[in-house]
């Protein structure tokens, strides 16, 4: 089957572009690690000599968004004083209620030290992409670092240490495997599972899609059928989406509004309307977190898929 996949292109979305640092982490995923300053401290395997961070920091900073997921599903909203990049998180519906009253600041698409030494922050939680700035941090507050990995079930291991909510994250996690299982469940029973899927969000001229183990909560735990070849990340045209002719569509909202392609424009399109999804009314516009890899927005994604296919 020829594929008109375009060479994979670096996303401005960031929450769907975080992936590539993700990626860097892939050994000691999630676990909160010391920095090489004496203030800071290993909240997942503290040394003996180190104090551990006190329970209940009521002022968090965070300098790598996707943390700030995980403080929120920790239910540790309240305690978010600001986030670097924050913009990442407020494009995305799933996290309006956390941000919609302003409380947390946007903190800029860099590590500000003079923004962050105004909130005057009791606890920082970096990434160990931010080692260069690791030593300036722990002289404003005690910086703890997680390693990021692909797996949120690692990171929010390493966020919950960091604040000693471990219990909390194993709560989250099991509910979200245990629902993992029912919607399963729910869709073989629907008859939808082993059918192909193609998840999609319009970019530039055509299309950005995800597949490979980017999906595999779709694919491999929920029973999507994939389609072989694709990367976790890349571009394809109209025509290449016709060629594959999947059996379900589910396609993000531009949250961009940057995309030359419209829903408007699509539904007007012969190739878009001979495709087998959208003739059998199996094509469905959802909300872009849905697609990413952060707690919040793939526990959205089995809520969606549960409700979708409860229904049939």
């Amino acid at each position: 089957m020829m594929f008109l996949f375009k060479k994979a292109s670096i996303l401005t979305f960031s929450i769907l572009c975080v992936f590539a640092i993700l990626a860097a982490g892939c050994g000691n995923g999630g676990k909160a690690s010391s920095t090489d300053t004496p203030a800071s401290s290993s909240a997942a395997t503290a040394a003996p000599t180190t104090a551990p961070v006190k329970k209940g920091p009521s002022k968090i900073v965070v300098t790598y968004f996707p943390y700030a997921d995980h403080l929120f599903a920790l239910g540790k909203a309240d305690a978010v004083a600001g986030v670097v990049n924050l913009k990442s998180l407020q494009d995305f519906p799933v996290y309006d209620t956390f941000l919609k009253s302003g409380k947390v600041a946007n903190l800029g698409e860099k590590i500000d030290f003079e923004k962050i030494m105004a909130l005057n922050p009791d606890l920082i939680i970096a990434s160990d992409a931010d080692q260069k700035d690791l030593e300036q941090l722990n002289k404003i507050a005690k910086t703890v670092t997680v390693k990021a990995t692909l797996n949120w079930q690692e990171t929010i291991r390493g966020v919950a240490a960091a604040v000693e909510e471990d219990a909390a994250a194993e709560t989250y996690i099991n509910q979200f495997l245990s629902k993992q299982t029912e919607v399963a469940a729910t869709m073989e029973k629907s008859g939808a599972k082993g059918k192909t899927a193609l998840f999609i969000m319009p970019w530039k001229k055509g299309f950005t899609y995800w597949s490979g183990s980017r999906m595999a909560i779709y694919y491999e735990k929920l029973g999507f059928k994939p389609f072989e070849g694709m990367k976790n990340v890349g571009d394809i045209t109209l025509e290449g989406i016709s060629e594959l002719n999947p059996e379900y569509i589910f396609i993000g909202k531009d949250y961009t509004n940057t995309s030359e392609v419209t829903l408007d424009s699509l539904n007007a399109n012969p190739i878009w309307n001979s495709l087998t999804a959208v003739k059998n009314k199996k094509m469905f516009v959802v909300d872009t977190e849905i697609l990413g890899p952060l707690a919040m927005g793939q526990v959205k994604g089995l809520d969606y898929m549960s409700k979708l296919f409860s229904a049939k």
